[in-house]
């Protein structure tokens, strides 16, 4: 009887997570990859059409020279397309946040319930996130890693400050701010939101990485933590929701985090 009790609340629990999932209508997942990835490629190839035919035919250019043109108007073309992605993704994602602006909170994960408020804040905020992943991703792997910044100030409304530089790690898609001088190292996450699935609810809280923090490899930083000025985060720790350093401590590594050596901050 008791193998029985716990294979039903296994099914149980099955079915209930069945339940809590995100759908997205075909017509808004049309509209959204249409607007916002595929427009943007038009403005290019208009350019391109214009070289070749306004400019290579009509001026009747040899070949060797138009190999030569050829690259670098395709790297402009590639780094116009990202610019314009950004543009468009941003223009999408206001409209989506005029009928849901961004909340933080920890929210309880019923989709279902299309009368219920916190129903229309979390599809409006997993449409945001399927936005956003895309330009994000585009920006980070390209040739203008710089660009993951504008990408992530204008689309996700996050603050980053100068000089800060990710290393093909995860970036925070929402509620960020990321102050001057930091640097994330590959693999290094930032996450604004964690799914708390026993339960049944899911944390949107803004993370705050201070000055000159530096996140090395491996390191996850939870919805809600904090680092302050001069922080060394060393490889494979996790700062969990809501993590909060020791006073005169600047070095930290574990599950969770936790101070390895006093050392007062180098201003």
């Amino acid at each position: 009887m008791m193998v029985d009790k716990k294979d039903n609340s296994l099914v149980s629990r099955e079915e209930n997570n069945e339940k809590k999932t995100v759908e997205i209508k075909i017509l808004d997942y049309f509209l959204m990859n249409f607007i916002s990835f595929i427009v943007p490629l038009y403005p290019c190839l208009c350019i391109f059409l214009i070289f070749e035919y306004g400019f290579i035919l009509f001026f009747n250019i040899p070949l060797l020279i138009h190999l030569l043109l050829v690259f670098p108007l395709f790297i402009f073309l590639y780094y116009l397309y990202l610019i314009l992605l950004i543009e468009f993704v941003t223009f999408w994602v206001n409209r989506i946040n005029k009928k849901s602006p961004p909340i933080q909170g920890i929210f309880e994960r019923i989709l279902d319930d299309e009368q219920r408020e916190e129903t229309r804040i979390l599809k409006a905020y997993h449409k945001r996130g399927f936005l956003i992943k895309f330009p994000v991703w585009s920006t980070s792997k390209s040739p203008f890693p710089w660009l993951l910044n504008r990408a992530l100030r204008k689309i996700g409304h996050n603050i980053i400050g100068k000089n800060v530089i990710y290393c093909d790690g995860f970036a925070g898609l929402e509620f960020t701010e990321i102050e001057n001088d930091t640097f994330i190292y590959p693999t290094g996450a930032i996450s604004s939101h964690a799914v708390n699935s026993v339960f049944g609810k899911i944390s949107i809280l803004k993370v705050k990485i201070g000055e000159k923090t530096t996140i090395y490899p491996g390191v996850i930083v939870g919805p809600g933590a904090l680092t302050e000025k001069n922080f060394v985060i060393y490889p494979n720790t996790v700062l969990h929701k809501g993590w909060r350093g020791k006073e005169g401590e600047f070095f930290y590594q574990g599950s969770p985090g936790r101070p390895i050596k006093s050392e007062k901050g180098k201003e």
